[in-house]
């Protein structure tokens, strides 16, 4: 081999590794603005994770200290902590544009909960901002609580005085099945199992705080069969996650 073809493949062997790191580092980056982004979005509180490591390669990946910020005016800084989650994919997906998570496995959940003069606790409200969010953005998957919300933005319609005007509409039939989407299908996602080694639920009472440990508890099914949107699962994981504090 003439040394011409040598630097040829040197530097074929050098770009390649480097093309292979920057599309890596660049998914580990996706993921982590991912996580914030979703954490913000479904609960209005800043979310954050230390390190997002996933492999293409073998389908894992590890989740490194994510935390979300405590609303206002309770004294735990964050609601919700995370210490390291590591995640396994399916090798081989069950339907086209489909992608399973066959496993996430938590090392240790900590929920702080802080109930303050008789309201809701924090993490009441948590659950209740991604319930909302949830059902605004994807009302056919939660009939009921969309068609509250759209009562309350629609005071001034009346239900009762409808169907007495308008006897030949009939009664109202909720929407159970996910309506077909026209366009380009669409990629979805879906989690066989969430398994937890330790959920610490603290309750903060004063400057009194009670901690009970639960363990080995797991969570099965998120997104169903089809699968739901990627955009859905961190509202439908940290809902699964949130209602844990009513073990407490």
């Amino acid at each position: 081999m003439n040394k011409l073809a040598v630097l040829a493949f040197t530097l074929l062997v050098f770009l390649s590794t480097m093309l292979w790191y920057l599309a890596n580092g660049s998914l580990n980056e996706y993921l982590k603005s991912q996580i914030e982004l979703q954490g913000h979005y479904y609960t209005g509180q800043k979310a954050n994770i230390a390190l997002a490591n996933f492999s293409p390669s073998t389908g894992t990946g590890e989740f490194k200290q994510f935390s979300l910020v405590n609303l206002n005016h309770h004294q735990a800084k964050h609601a919700i902590i995370i210490d390291v989650a590591n995640i396994e994919l399916l090798k081989q997906p069950t339907q086209p544009l489909l992608t399973t998570i066959k496993k996430i496995t938590i090392n240790k959940l900590t929920l702080n909960i802080e109930k303050n003069s008789g309201k809701a606790s924090n993490i009441e409200q948590l659950i209740e901002r991604v319930k909302i969010t949830l059902a605004q953005d994807y009302p056919e998957l939660y009939p009921n609580l969309s068609a509250k919300i759209y009562a309350l933005n629609n005071p001034q319609l009346n239900a009762e005085e409808y169907a007495l005007k308008h006897p030949q509409a009939g009664p109202i039939v909720e929407h159970t099945k996910v309506k077909k989407k026209r366009g380009k299908p669409q990629a979805t996602i879906n989690i066989t199992k969430i398994a937890i080694h330790t959920v610490a639920l603290t309750m903060m009472n004063d400057d009194l705080a009670k901690t009970t440990l639960l363990h080995d508890v797991n969570i099965t099914a998120i997104g169903g069969k089809q699968g739901i949107a990627t955009n859905q699962l961190g509202g439908e994981v940290l809902l699964a996650l949130l209602n844990l504090a009513n073990q407490s």
